[in-house]
């Protein structure tokens, strides 16, 4: 679910969308959105230090899939459809734009082709299914060292790295032993391989009093074995609820971002930062927590941090689209003493972009004259991988005037000490013919720097598909390779609920393979036959030049070393039982960054 920063009056079709969830939620006579929130500087503030308030979870459990398939939510017995609301249209602003910007460059071009590189796209099935009861299916999942989770609105689903499922339970009924979920939506997974556990994260009860965030973290390697789940109340006025949270680590903790509105009247008040201590998660505690509680932000997206030394977890927001403009901020400090500071730094590009589309169904499709929803351009996700942050977002062309397309922009950016906030790359798949547009990109970065983004892809030409691209960390900067369909859409799309918005989305996830580092995985959407959305698979083994990465452009300075976090003794976990026995795992101040790509001015 997600809300979005207004600076406009929410339109009368909006209004009927929020309306028909909160109906579902049962909360519709208290709820009348009024989105307002303040308009971000064009120009760079100072850096702001927040202190937190540290807590621990209101509720806590121990729970499993078998314990969990027998529980049934009051939610999913009356088997209501639920659907997911899109953010507002955001604000308009007045940006140049260059057409002619080249996207990438042609994989069989003789400059390329002998290169000693190869993709191998290994292994493409399906994912979670549409059981009918939501839309969108907040297409989420990742790979571990035996397992696939995929945890959508609808279900959360364990299959083996080759397709089979081997659990598959209600969202609600996973979080039911903490009592009290009567809706839990927006979920996230990661696969923390330093640790060899699972995290999982998602938002519960919307727009109600008892609102509250979720977190869980697995026991053991083994998704279909123990977790230690948590709750976290938003408000204990009741005054307030959390939406779209996003999830990210390091080796300290586990960052939940969240954007808060009030119950009442849908007015925004803050991004609420929690970052939880990792290790007292694992070790089955109290759940202790710092909250964070940042006027200025929205989406501040958390890390997925491949070092487990680094002491840093960065955020990064999507700033300004008409000002081409990021917002990085970072969580340092003691594990209990952690401070937020914002704004360490703001890396910039010379092309602006539109915030959103001037209508709520943008994306084109093939047969039917309805279109499809392509939301914003908040920041989808975000990586930490050997000095540098990188980082996915949909974009809109052009920048003035009313959007024509929408682009799946992704970023490189340094965090080296001098250079912080310095833009290292900066490329699209885009279509400035219009043909395609590209929605919902994320990415992740293997051992050797290659880059996989994936993306659903739309057009009057096809049905929505399930797509990515990917590029060798030696390819010329900026670019990316071919844009390849691996699941094809199979029949047009539109499911409103009665709301009128053809929800898509509302994200996607790639992940680096925990087995070699190198393999990366894809979860997407597709349009499926019958009129129902389907989730994919896809996983591409890059096999190229493994040499050192080809240095980027970046301000010459001498970087000084990166701080690593004090080791803190490892706490001693409370026994529990004995895993089931698994199948054997198949080996296979800072200055402001300002970068401008070729043809940009």
């Amino acid at each position: 679910m997600r809300e979005s920063r207004s600076f406009a009056n929410p339109s009368a079709k909006y209004l009927g969308v929020v309306v028909a969830v909160a109906r579902l939620l049962g909360a519709v006579s208290a709820w009348t959105p009024k989105l307002v929130t303040p308009a971000h500087a064009q120009t760079a503030p100072a850096q702001v230090e927040i202190g937190g308030v540290q807590s621990v979870a209101s509720g806590r459990s121990i729970s499993n899939f078998e314990d969990a398939a027998s529980r049934t939510s009051d939610v999913e017995k009356r088997g209501l459809p639920l659907a997911i609301h899109r953010p507002l249209a955001r604000r308009a602003g007045a940006s140049s734009d260059n057409e002619n910007e080249s996207d990438g460059f042609d994989p069989g071009d003789d400059a390329y082709s002998s290169q000693r590189r190869h993709r191998v796209r290994k292994a493409e099935f399906p994912g979670g299914t549409d059981n009918g009861s939501v839309t969108p299916p907040d297409t989420q999942g990742t790979v571990g060292p035996n397992d696939l989770m995929a945890v959508l609105n609808s279900n959360v689903t364990i299959e083996t790295r080759t397709g089979v499922v081997l659990s598959s339970v209600p969202i609600a009924s996973f979080w039911s032993s903490l009592g009290g979920i009567n809706f839990a939506f927006d979920l996230r997974v990661l696969f923390d391989r330093y640790s060899d556990r699972w995290i999982i994260s998602a938002g519960a009860n919307a727009a109600s009093p008892t609102a509250c965030i979720l977190i869980g973290v697995s026991q053991t390697n083994d998704p279909t074995g123990g977790w230690n789940l948590y709750k976290v109340s938003v408000d204990a006025n009741g005054a307030s609820w959390a939406d779209y949270p996003t999830l990210g680590f390091n080796g300290d903790w586990i960052v939940v971002q969240t954007n808060v509105f009030t119950v009442s009247q849908g007015a925004y008040v803050a991004s609420y930062v929690y970052a939880f201590d990792k290790a007292a998660l694992y070790a089955g505690g109290a759940g202790q927590y710092t909250v964070f509680h940042d006027l200025t932000g929205f989406t501040d997206y958390p890390a997925v941090t491949h070092d487990n030394t680094l002491a840093t977890e960065y955020l990064v927001q999507n700033w300004s689209g008409p000002g081409g403009t990021l917002r990085i901020s970072t969580i340092t400090g003691p594990v209990g003493s952690e401070v937020l500071t914002t704004g360490v730094a703001f890396p910039k590009s010379a092309k602006a972009w539109s915030d959103s589309a001037a209508v709520t169904n943008f994306a084109p499709q093939l047969g039917s004259t309805s279109r499809i929803d392509t939301d914003d351009d908040r920041i989808e996700n975000c990586v930490y991988r050997n000095g540098s942050l990188w980082a996915a977002q949909t974009v809109f062309f052009p920048a003035t005037g009313t959007p024509t397309r929408s682009s799946a922009q992704w970023w490189q950016i340094n965090t080296a000490s001098g250079s912080v906030g310095v833009v290292q790359q900066l490329g699209k798949r885009d279509d400035p013919t219009g043909h395609f547009d590209y929605a919902y990109p994320t990415l992740d970065i293997n051992a050797n720097d290659d880059m996989m983004l994936g993306y659903s892809r739309f057009g009057a030409s096809q049905y929505a598909s399930a797509n990515y691209s990917y590029r060798f960390h030696n390819d010329p900067p900026n670019t990316l390779e071919a844009d390849t369909v691996f699941k094809s859409g199979e029949a047009p799309y539109f499911k409103d609920f009665g709301t009128g918005d053809n929800r898509w989305g509302d994200y996607s996830n790639v992940a680096v393979d925990p087995v070699n580092d190198l393999d990366l995985w894809t979860i997407q959407e597709y349009a499926g036959t019958g009129n129902t959305w389907g989730t994919w698979w896809g996983t591409i083994a890059l096999r190229g030049n493994a040499q050192t990465p080809t240095p980027t452009a970046t301000a010459t300075r001498t970087p000084t070393a990166t701080p690593t976090r004090t080791p803190r003794p490892t706490r001693t976990p409370k026994p529990r039982r004995t895993p089931k026995p698994r199948r054997t795992p198949t080996a296979t101040p800072t200055p402001i960054g300002y970068w401008s790509a070729p043809g940009e001015t």
